[in-house]
């Protein structure tokens, strides 16, 4: 793992809300009330891209809950509809993917032109139950980056052990053709500079898993600590902008909740 110059503040955004998510799962008791917090995060993730070292950065963390606006980890939402089981929202958040050609190593990548982060707007959903949490949304590309779908499901189920509680989950992501062609598709004219083979991506779904550890040290402060491993899609492993079957990722924190 390395730390260096080449650090993307998408995949250190990604891993925040990760943690906020397990922050919201670990407070998830029917009737409790989120809080906000502030802090600060180290976070580290291996792209999928050749060539692409692992990045280990340090991120702000900020997260606010408000009667009807919320910010967690990077996603601003608006509250339509809330019980002490089920909470609906407007969502609008970053697509945590991005692709800067001097970032990698790889002479041929070196060639191809950058991907953005895109914008994305759409609808979530999050019930708590005695049984676990079930959370997920729906997103639309609205910043011009050819469109498409995004979307995501995760179960998840706090286990307390003593002062620490343990969130395993699961969950699966979906992208459309147009997401996954804008970040992992080669063009015409990329193949004709790079060598690589043309390429257009479909559609795909990445299963991934992740386990959240959630640690209070007294009234406000609180540590956290998060792994994930996403099983690339194959729309994504078959593009020639890809290396390996999976991508892993992991972030430490603490926050100051009020």
């Amino acid at each position: 793992m390395q730390i260096g110059s080449r650090k993307t503040a998408a995949a250190g955004i990604a891993l925040i809300g990760l943690l906020a998510s397990g922050s919201l799962l670990a407070q998830a008791a029917p009737g409790a009330k989120p809080r906000s917090s502030v802090g600060l995060a180290v976070a580290a993730q291996k792209s999928p891209y050749a060539g692409y070292d692992t990045d280990v950065l340090p991120v702000p963390v900020i997260n606010y809950e408000g009667r009807k606006f919320h910010f967690r980890g990077g996603s601003v939402g608006y509250t339509l509809f809330n019980t002490d089981r089920t909470e609906v929202s407007l969502l609008a958040s970053p697509y945590f993917m991005r692709f800067k050609h001097k970032d990698t190593d790889d002479v041929q990548l070196r060639q191809l032109s950058n991907r953005s982060l895109s914008a994305m707007a759409g609808v979530a959903v999050r019930h708590t139950a005695p049984w676990g949490v079930l959370q997920g949304n729906v997103q639309a590309e609205v910043s011009g980056h050819g469109g498409g779908l995004a979307a995501d499901a995760k179960y998840a189920y706090p286990i307390p052990t003593g002062r620490v509680t343990l969130i395993p989950g699961v969950g699966a992501n979906y992208a459309s053709s147009s997401l996954n062609d804008y970040y992992f598709g080669v063009s015409t004219e990329e193949a004709q500079r790079s060598g690589l083979a043309r390429y257009r991506a479909g559609s795909g779904v990445a299963p991934y898993m992740d386990l959240t550890a959630f640690m209070p040290l007294g009234p406000h402060w609180t540590a956290t600590a998060s792994l994930r491993r996403t099983l690339l899609s194959d729309a994504v492993k078959d593009s020639p902008m890809t290396v390996g079957n999976h991508m892993d990722s992991a972030a430490l924190a603490l926050t100051y909740g009020f």
